[in-house]
Parts: C-alpha cells; structure tokens; sequence
C-alpha cells in the first residue's frame, strides 16, 4: 500500500501549475521542494509528502495533492537552508538560474513628507523577466515605487522616471544579450 503521493506526481491544478523539477524529495512525512511555473511564471513550491493515515500530504485541494507556492521573497533562504543542504549542486545552480535569483537593483528618495526617512534613499528590486512589463507600467504611469518604512506608496514622474527607464532599458539589453549568450552554448 502507498504511503504517501510522492512529489513527482503532484501536477494539480493542470491548469496553472506544471513540475519542472523536484529539488529534494524528504518521503513519507516529510517535505519536498520543486521549482516549477505557476500560472507560466518562474516558482518555488514545496509540499508535505504525506504518510500512512494521510496519503495525500499537503496542500491539497478536491482530493488532489498539490503545491504551496512559496512567496519569492523567502525564495533565496530556503535554497540556502540547513534542511535542503543535500540538494544537488546542479539542483541548485538550475534552481537558482531557473529562478532568476539575479536582481536589479535602483534607488530613489523617499518623497512623503510624514516619513522619518523623507528624501533619504529607498532600495528598489526587480527581477529580470519583470523589466518589460514594468517598463510599459512607466511609459503609463502606472507603476508605483513602494517604501517599507512609511508604507507609501508613489508613481515616478519627470526626471526620476526619466532616470529609471533609462536604468531598466539597460538592464533589459543586458538581460536579453546574456539569455541570447547562454542559448547559443
């Protein structure tokens, strides 16, 4: 009798999620780590493989076994965690390369004037195969920059927008010139 589902056959739900790659199966009991793309976009997921008295593991959903999609932002930790030292280095080199853990990074001041920190720097990150869509977002002045300390939020105008699209725009050339670099080998 099986005792758990092992974490190669969760594929539900068919329609957003589609496995990659198992990173480190854990067995019954335990859990498991996968990249994969949820909704075709880049993802870190893990699972409790389940056991005897519950087979399925979870999440699950309608009877199925499932993936939790771990937020980006803890991405890097849990690849570097002390549970997941026995993942493969060529695991963990795709991980990270499939993952896209290269980041942009740029600064602007804070503009909110209630802010302890107004006018002093804010970081801001990006990952790569998000340039493109943020570039359209300021040529509509739709993207906004965010700032932790104050929780304020602001869209970029005149001469800051002008600089960050010209950042993005070289980021992306870069980008593009690496991936065109790598697909070539």
């Amino acid at each position: 009798m099986k005792t758990h589902i092992a974490p190669i056959d969760v594929h539900a739900p068919k329609r957003l999620w589609s496995l990659i790659q198992v990173l480190f199966d854990g067995g019954p009991g335990e859990s498991s780590l996968a990249i994969g793309r949820w909704d075709n976009k880049p993802v870190l997921a893990m699972r409790w493989n389940g056991e005897d008295d519950a087979p399925l593991g979870n999440p699950q959903s309608r009877g199925l076994p499932t993936w939790f999609i771990v937020p980006d932002q803890y991405w890097r930790q849990i690849l570097e965690s002390a549970p997941f030292n026995a993942i493969h280095t060529d695991a963990l080199t795709l991980a990270r390369n499939f993952l896209e853990l290269k980041q942009v990074y740029f600064l602007s001041l804070c503009p909110n004037p209630a802010c302890p920190q107004y006018r002093d720097l804010v970081l801001h990150t990006l990952r790569p195969y998000e340039i493109e869509s943020v570039l359209e977002q300021l040529q509509n002045d739709e993207f906004k920059l965010y700032h932790i300390i104050c929780d304020h939020f602001w869209i970029p105008l005149g001469g800051e927008k002008a600089r960050i699209i010209a950042l993005l725009r070289a980021a992306w050339e870069n980008y593009c010139r690496q991936a065109s670099r790598a697909s070539a080998v």
